[in-house]
């Protein structure tokens, strides 16, 4: 397996899915993450790894055994060395091929494997009613005017949302060039975020946290629609992918409108 940094237009098709931006962007140039392939011509298969999701995710769907037996050497001998060698000592993953699952499932069959259900939603169209802010708060759009006032210190916790725009995105131009996100200010804090981490051709998966102390204020639900019509106004669709256990996830997501596109599943287990 051999990390790129690029790959060719014909490579990438080989190896990327619509319903999974987060990893098909990272492997499209599109977007920051690390990848993996058996061949950088022609890929089979391909690891991905992303910081906003936190794990990574398999894609391909090599039709020769003998590609499956090459990557789990290289899990073996070199991935999971390597994690472990960063203090993770877990290994985190989703696969992209029905066809190739039972395959790679095979490759850590001395495993312990757990698994949790993910759920992935889009929303194709804008809200039309009003969007009502709760009070005490302001809703900003995370442009080039808001991120010259992040950066000159107006903000009490900056890190909230220059950790997310940099590990996706890697620097600043290159997230306002390719993507939306918007923050809930209270005070002089960053209390809500929206943000798309990720973008393959026009999909923007969404990236959305509230402080603890702010929560089930209704932060979440008026900044998804800041986001969806701002996606919609400028030829995007976001995509919120959410685990079973993540029941606030689930329920916003309901509330927000967005329709069931697929059921996948995470698993993960103790290199």
């Amino acid at each position: 397996m051999f990390k790129v940094n690029k790959l060719s237009s014909r490579a990438i098709d080989n190896i990327t899915y619509d319903d999974s931006p987060s990893f098909s962007g990272i492997v499209a140039g599109e977007c920051k993450g690390d990848i993996w392939v058996d061949d950088v011509e022609k890929p089979n298969i391909a690891l991905v790894a992303s910081f906003a999701v936190g794990g990574f995710s398999i894609l391909g769907e090599p039709i020769n055994i003998e590609v499956y037996s090459k990557f789990k050497t290289f899990m073996i001998e070199d991935m999971f060395c390597k994690l472990k060698s960063k203090g993770v000592n877990f290994f985190e993953f989703s696969i992209e091929s029905e066809k190739a699952k039972p395959y790679i499932l095979d490759i850590f069959n001395n495993k312990v494997i757990q698994t949790e259900d993910e759920y992935t939603f889009r929303k194709n169209d804008r809200y039309n009613e009003s969007i009502i802010v709760p009070d005490g708060y302001k809703i900003y759009k995370v442009d080039s005017k808001f991120l010259e006032k992040l950066e000159s210190g107006v903000f009490d916790n900056p890190e909230f949302l220059v950790e997310r725009l940099l590990e996706s995105w890697g620097t600043y131009n290159d997230f306002l060039k390719k993507s939306v996100a918007f923050v809930a200010v209270n005070q002089n804090r960053i209390v809500a975020v929206i943000a798309g981490t990720a973008r393959f051709k026009s999909i923007i998966p969404i990236d959305i946290e509230t402080e603890n102390s702010h929560r089930k204020k209704g932060l979440a639900l008026a900044l998804t629609h800041h986001f969806v019509n701002e996606c919609i106004d400028n030829g995007f669709i976001a995509q919120w992918d959410c685990v079973d256990s993540n029941i606030a996830s689930k329920r916003t997501v309901e509330r927000a409108g967005f329709q069931f596109l697929k059921k996948n599943t995470v698993y993960w287990f103790e290199i």
